[in-house]
């Protein structure tokens, strides 16, 4: 599967593999240059996408848990952020209602999911 993304006017793309390591490639101004690999055994789909100011990338696995990553600004680089347990994820989107942002998850082999973007303030005060 291939999925492309924008980050700050630049584009990126997604090469996903089931037997190997997915790919984040760059648009160079020429040509798309390879900037991270991400392991994704088992791999089927993959989804980019944003939650306000956060992009998110979700690899979702036959094998394992599916991962989301999450953009670091300051490496240019996704970094592990959460994994998820559901039976052979075939294609996630993003819905937004009553300002609630929900990312559901179709399975191959289970129930449809539906996960609620949270974010927790764990600073103390």
């Amino acid at each position: 599967m291939v999925k492309h993304f924008w980050v700050r006017k630049v584009l990126y793309l997604c090469l996903t593999r089931f037997i190997g390591d997915s790919k984040i490639l760059r648009w160079e101004g020429q040509r798309f240059m390879e900037i991270q690999t991400l392991p994704s055994r088992g791999s089927m789909v993959v989804y980019p996408f944003m939650v306000g100011p956060r992009q998110y990338l979700i690899l979702g696995s036959d094998f394992s848990f599916s991962r989301v990553y999450l953009w670091d600004d300051l490496t240019q680089r996704f970094q592990p952020f959460q994994e998820l347990n559901m039976r052979a994820p075939r294609g996630f989107s993003l819905v937004s209602v009553n300002n609630k942002d929900i990312l559901l998850a179709a399975s191959f082999k289970g129930n449809t999911l539906a996960y609620q973007h949270l974010v927790v303030d764990l600073s103390a005060k």
